[in-house]
C-alpha cells in the first residue's frame, strides 16, 4: 500500500471536493481516499504501487476545471499570486456594458456589444459549464448560472444578463477569500512548531531544519521562541507559555532537569534542551496528526447535507421546469414572465451556503478546541458528545487527583512496619499502577528494600514477586486468598493493598486520594446542560467509590470491577440510552472502555499513553474544567451549524417567495445566494475567536 498526498489549489467548492472524493476513492486501484477541504489537501491509498495519478488529475479537471493538483512531494517554492483574470475581463464588460446605454447606440450596433460585454463578463463560467456538461455533469452551479443569464438573454434583458455573472463573479472572489481566510485562520492558530531549530555542538550553535535532529543531540531555545522538540532542561531556567496544548493560562516556571513539551512558548530565559524526540514523535507533532486525520471522521449532519445536496439539484431543476411550464399551460400566463420567475428560483436554490459551512465549522471547532488542550479525533465525536445525556466515569485519576497517599501500614501482628514497608517496596518496584507508584514515592525513601529476581504482574489484581530467599504477593484480599493465605482481616474502608509471603498475611497498606477541587462544580452545570445521569465504574473499593458518588452528587455507582466487568456494564448502559454515552478514564484499565465508548474522553496530562491513543477526545490539561468546556464548545458547534442551516434556507425561501410573485430579480437572487454564503462562513468563523 502506497500513500499519495496531493495539493488542490483554487479549491473553493465543498460540493466539488465531496465529489473529487467519492470518485477517487471509486477507482479500481484506490484503497481509500480523503480530501481535507480546509487544507485543500488530498490523500490516497494505492493498492499495489500502481500510478494512479493520472487518473486522478482527469477527475479533478472534470469536476472543476480550474484547480490546479500538484503531489505535495514535488513542491517547492509558493507561486506568486495574481489577479484573477475573470475579475479583470468582468471589469471590462461592465464598462463597455455602461458605454452602450450612455452613448444611446442604434439597436444592431447595441446587441453586438452588450453580446461581446456578456462574453466578457462570462466565459469563465460558460467554459467550466460547457466541460463539465461534455462529461455528464449538467446539474452544477456554473449549468445552473449559464442557464439563468442566457435565459435574460433570451427574454431580452441584457444588462440583467451581465449584471447576474457579474455579481456571480465577484461573489465567488470575495466567497474564495472568505474561505481562504478562514484557512489560514485556523492553520495559523495551530502552527504550533518552528522549521529550523538551535543545534549546539561543541559550544557552537547553528540554525538547521528540525527534522535533521536527533534523539539525545542538545538544542538551545531563546526566550519568545516556541519549543520545537521535545527534551529536558540540561542549563537554564525559564517560565513557559503552554497554552497552545493544555489551555493552561498560568505559566509554568521550570529548570534544569524538568521535562518540556514540544509547542510550548519559551518566555524568559534562555535554555538548553536534551532532545528526547524526533519531530515526527513530538507532543506537538503527535497532535497535529490528530487535528489533520480529524477531518476525516466526518460528523452525522455534514455526510447528510452532502447527500441531501447530491439529490437537492436535480430536485431543484426539476422544481424550477415546472415553474416555468404549468402556470402558461394550466393558466395560460405569460411563459416569459414564469420563465423567469423560474431562472430566479434556479440561482437562489444553489446549495453552496449549506456545503460550505459545514465543513468549515467543524473544522473551526476543531482548531478552536485545539488551541485550547482539547483534542478531537474526528467531527463525529462533537457531534456524538452534543447529543450526550449520560456521562460514566472512572474514579482514580479522573474524579479524583489520582495521586495516592499512603494513609496507614497495618502491619499483622508479630511483623513490624519496617518489614511491611519494605516488602511493599520489592513487590511494587517494577509496577506502573497507581498504588505502586504511591508506595514507592512515600516510602522509598526511608526504607531499604531487597531486590526482586522475578516479577509476575496479573492485571487488576495483584503481583507475585520473587527475591534470592522469599515469594511475597501484594494484591487485593481475594487475589491473596487465592493462595491459601489464611486469617485474612476484613477490608477496611479506604484503598488498601494486602501483602503475604508464601506462608503468612504480612499486613495491608491503606491509601487515600482527593476528589479534584472543580468536579461538584462542573458536575452541577453538566446537569444545567441535559446530562442528567452520572455513573461511576471503578476498581476501587466500595466505600471509597460511594463516598466519591455521595460527595459529588452522583447517581449510580459500580466498585470493585476489573476491565471486562467495566466493559460489560458500559454496554448494558449504552444499550439502555438512546443518546450517545461519554465514557471519562485516564488509566490503563480504562483503554479497553475507551476504544468501546460512543465517546472515550482522556484525561491527556496524567493519563496512560495507550488511554490517550485509545480515546476520541483527550483533554490536555487533565482538569474537570476542560470536560465543562469540550461540551460547551459541542454544543456551540451544532448551534451555529443549525443556525447556518436555518439563516441559509429561511433566507433563499423568502427569496424564492419574492421572485415567484415578481418582486425579486435575477441579481437579487445571486446577490441573496452569495451573500448567504458568506454569512455563512463568518458565523463558522465565530468559533476562532472563543
Amino acid at each position: 500500500m502506497v500513500t499519495e498526498e496531493y495539493l488542490l489549489e483554487n479549491l473553493c467548492c465543498a460540493d466539488c471536493a465531496s465529489k473529487i472524493e467519492e470518485q477517487v476513492a471509486n477507482l479500481d486501484t484506490v484503497d481509500s481516499a480523503h480530501l481535507d477541504f480546509i487544507k485543500k489537501k488530498l490523500t490516497v491509498k494505492i493498492k499495489n504501487n500502481i500510478d494512479v495519478e493520472h487518473k486522478i488529475k482527469r477527475i479533478v479537471k472534470l469536476i472543476e476545471p480550474d484547480i490546479r493538483i500538484s503531489q505535495l512531494s514535488q513542491l517547492h517554492a509558493p507561486k506568486p499570486k495574481y489577479i484573477e483574470v475573470s475579475l479583470l475581463t468582468s471589469f471590462i464588460g461592465v464598462t463597455i456594458a455602461v458605454l452602450v446605454y450612455v452613448l444611446k447606440l442604434t439597436e444592431t450596433p447595441k446587441i453586438a456589444l452588450l453580446l461581446s460585454a456578456y462574453l466578457l463578463s462570462s466565459w469563465k463560467v460558460l467554459f467550466n459549464a460547457f466541460v463539465k456538461a461534455m462529461n455528464g455533469r449538467l446539474l452544477d452551479e456554473h449549468f445552473l448560472m449559464c442557464i439563468a443569464s442566457i435565459g435574460a438573454i433570451y427574454l431580452g434583458d441584457y444588462s440583467e444578463a451581465i449584471a447576474v455573472m457579474v455579481l456571480y463573479e465577484v461573489g465567488q472572489y470575495f466567497e474564495n477569500k472568505a474561505v481562504n481566510q478562514s484557512r489560514n485562520s485556523i492553520q495559523k492558530m495551530l502552527n504550533l512548531k518552528p522549521d529550523v531549530v538551535h543545534r549546539v555542538m561543541k559550544d557552537k550553535v547553528s540554525d538547521v531544519p528540525i527534522a535533521d535532529i536527533a534523539v539525545n543531540e542538545l538544542i538551545a531555545v531563546l526566550p519568545g521562541e516556541r519549543i520545537p522538540l521535545d527534551g529536558i532542561i540540561i542549563e537554564g531556567q525559564s517560565t513557559l507559555d503552554t497554552a497552545a496544548l493544555t489551555g493552561e493560562a498560568l505559566p509554568l516556571a521550570c529548570e534544569i532537569g524538568h521535562s518540556v513539551l514540544s509547542g510550548s512558548m519559551n518566555l524568559t530565559g534562555k535554555i538548553i534542551l536534551k532532545v528526547t524526540s524526533i519531530d515526527s514523535e513530538s507532543t506537538v507533532s503527535r497532535i497535529m496528526k490528530l487535528v489533520e486525520s480529524a477531518t476525516q471522521k466526518k460528523s452525522l449532519t455534514e455526510k447528510f447535507i452532502t447527500r441531501f445536496a447530491r439529490k437537492y439539484t436535480p430536485a431543484v431543476v426539476l422544481a424550477a421546469i415546472l415553474i416555468a411550464l404549468i402556470p402558461p399551460v394550466l393558466m395560460r400566463a405569460s411563459f416569459n414572465m414564469w420563465f423567469e420567475r423560474s431562472l430566479i428560483f434556479l440561482i437562489v436554490s444553489c446549495p453552496c451556503a449549506l456545503i460550505i459551512s459545514v465543513p468549515l465549522t467543524n473544522y473551526a471547532a476543531i482548531g478552536a478546541a485545539a488551541k485550547k488542550g482539547i483534542l478531537f479525533k474526528g467531527s463525529n465525536f462533537i457531534d456524538a458528545l452534543s447529543r450526550a445525556r449520560t456521562f460514566v466515569y472512572d474514579k482514580t485519576g479522573t474524579l479524583t487527583t489520582g495521586k495516592l497517599k499512603i494513609k496507614d501500614l497495618l502491619p499483622a501482628e508479630g511483623v513490624t512496619e519496617d518489614t511491611l514497608a519494605s516488602v511493599a517496596l520489592t513487590c511494587e518496584e517494577n509496577s506502573n499502577h497507581p498504588l505502586a507508584k504511591a508506595v514507592m514515592d512515600s516510602l522509598s525513601q526511608r526504607f531499604s528494600f531487597e531486590p526482586a529476581i522475578m516479577h509476575q504482574e496479573f492485571h487488576g489484581k495483584g503481583i507475585q514477586i520473587q527475591t534470592k530467599d522469599h515469594i511475597y504477593y501484594a494484591g487485593s484480599k481475594d487475589f491473596i486468598s487465592g493462595y491459601n493465605i489464611k486469617n485474612l482481616p476484613s477490608e477496611p474502608s479506604e484503598t488498601c493493598i494486602y501483602l503475604a509471603d508464601k506462608s503468612s498475611f504480612l499486613g495491608i497498606i491503606t491509601f487515600t486520594d482527593d476528589i479534584k477541587a472543580d468536579f461538584p462544580f462542573v458536575i452541577k452545570q453538566l446537569r444545567k446542560l441535559g446530562v442528567r445521569n452520572h455513573i461511576v465504574l471503578s476498581g476501587d473499593h466500595q466505600t471509597q467509590v460511594s463516598n466519591v458518588a455521595k460527595e459529588l452528587k452522583l447517581g449510580k455507582f459500580y466498585a470493585k470491577l476489573l476491565p471486562d466487568a467495566k466493559m460489560d456494564i458500559y454496554e448494558k448502559i449504552m444499550l439502555s440510552t438512546k443518546s450517545p454515552v461519554a465514557f471519562i478514564g485516564d488509566g490503563l484499565n480504562d483503554a479497553p472502555v475507551l476504544s468501546r465508548a460512543e465517546i472515550g474522553i482522556a484525561m491527556g496530562a496524567g493519563g496512560n499513553q495507550i488511554a490517550i491513543e485509545a480515546a476520541d477526545i483527550v483533554l490536555m490539561q487533565d482538569q474537570p474544567l476542560q470536560l465543562l468546556n469540550t461540551l460547551r464548545l459541542a454544543r456551540k458547534t451544532k448551534n451555529i451549524l443549525w443556525q447556518n442551516i436555518i439563516l441559509a434556507l429561511g433566507i433563499k425561501a423568502v427569496v424564492i417567495v419574492l421572485g415567484t410573485f415578481g418582486m425579486a430579480s435575477l441579481w437579487e437572487a445571486v446577490i441573496a445566494d452569495v451573500g448567504v454564503t458568506l454569512m455563512a462562513i463568518a458565523n463558522s468563523s465565530r468559533l476562532l475567536r472563543i
